[in-house]
């Protein structure tokens, strides 16, 4: 008996030295930027516009399909949603590993109030090995818009 008592006590010994060296964690520099960073992708996700912008911004890694991303950005800036759209189906058939592809197709079925498909061409996106960190930040936003 003497011994299970000892042990109890020299366990709640341990267990109360070992909780008072905890100390409450300050936000050092790194938090602070990581904080910036979350309210930066809110942001985003709340301005279309700003969100559409970025997309633009982001080249395929392969020539012949970045050619075919420019005419369809074209068609996108001037409203020609549909002739956009095709274009990248076809830059899709070219490349299934487009990242870029992918971004501008789940941003333009969001923009038709195609949701469902938007969230799709995002989460196809999303399984791309190759896609930027970035690319991953923004084709997040369309799997969490629904």
């Amino acid at each position: 008996m003497k011994g299970i008592s000892f042990y109890l006590i020299s366990l709640s010994i341990c267990f109360f030295i070992s909780c008072s060296g905890l100390q409450k964690k300050e936000l050092g520099p790194k938090d602070l930027k990581i904080e910036a960073l979350s309210s930066s992708i809110k942001l985003l996700s709340d301005d279309m516009g700003l969100l559409k912008n970025e997309i633009l911004k982001i080249n395929a890694k392969k020539p012949s399909v970045q050619r075919i991303i420019v005419e369809a950005d074209n068609f996108w800036k001037k409203g020609d949603l549909s002739n956009s759209s095709s274009l990248l189906e076809r830059a899709l058939r070219i490349a299934k590993n487009e990242s870029a592809v992918y971004l501008r197709l789940s941003h333009l079925r969001l923009e038709q109030g195609l949701t469902k498909e938007s969230s799709a061409f995002a989460s196809r996106g999303l399984i791309n090995k190759e896609a930027s960190a970035w690319e991953v930040v923004l084709l997040s936003i369309y799997t969490n818009n629904n």
